[in-house]
């Protein structure tokens, strides 16, 4: 007996069909999935992603570099897994100059967990925390808000000898503070004054730059 073209055909379809769809979902016994197969309650089950999210959480605005050498991790594995986390919503970034830094969200929190205090921050002042958190990596910039914190209305001069360098380094970080409205200057005769913005100084308390 003769099998019909057609249905030897119909068949073949169905096989590949079949085929192509295992390749796509992966097989559950293998623990094969795709980035986006993932559950956001699985997705800190994983012990390297568990360990990134952990880090990040204990260093607040860290930074990709630094995340691969305290976690002796090769770049293009921390940087599959924080794709993931950021995907999400467990992470979130801001970049920095040529940095990212990073910051946890609160979605993949233990509920159960006691919170610092900066979590119960409005949404707007969390995320204006996080923004001086990440200017405020590099070691100037750091003085300067921590100084201006403590002696609003310094002088240009006076901030250069705090910080120990030249005062052209001060305008460029000054200026580049100004353009990130962490801070304002003004001006008496020749003299430039500098003070930290009034929603700045009121996120200080919760912030550690000592």
């Amino acid at each position: 007996m003769r099998t019909p073209k057609r249905l030897i055909r119909h068949l073949t379809i169905a096989l590949l069909i079949g085929v192509s769809m295992v390749s796509i979902s992966g097989t559950t016994s293998g623990k094969k999935y795709s980035r986006s197969g993932y559950d956001a309650g699985d997705v800190l089950t994983q012990s390297t992603r568990n360990a990134i999210y952990e880090n990040i959480q204990q260093n607040e605005g860290t930074h990709f570099r630094k995340i691969c050498r305290d976690l002796d991790k090769k770049a293009g594995v921390v940087q599959y897994h924080i794709s993931i986390l950021e995907k999400k919503g467990l992470v979130k970034s801001i970049q920095n100059g040529r940095y990212k830094c990073f910051f946890v969200t609160n979605k993949g929190r233990d509920p159960t967990q006691i919170f610092e205090e900066h979590d119960d921050l409005p949404f707007e002042q969390k995320s204006l925390r996080q923004k001086v958190i990440a200017a405020t990596k590099r070691d100037t910039p750091k003085k300067i808000i921590s100084y201006l914190s403590k002696n609003p209305n310094s002088c240009h001069q006076e901030i250069a000898s705090i910080c120990g360098v030249t005062p052209q380094a001060i305008t460029f970080h000054c200026q580049r503070l100004q353009n990130l409205y962490l801070i304002d200057s003004y001006k008496v005769g020749r003299q430039k004054f500098y003070i930290l913005t009034e929603d700045v100084a009121q996120i200080m308390p919760y912030l550690s730059l000592d």
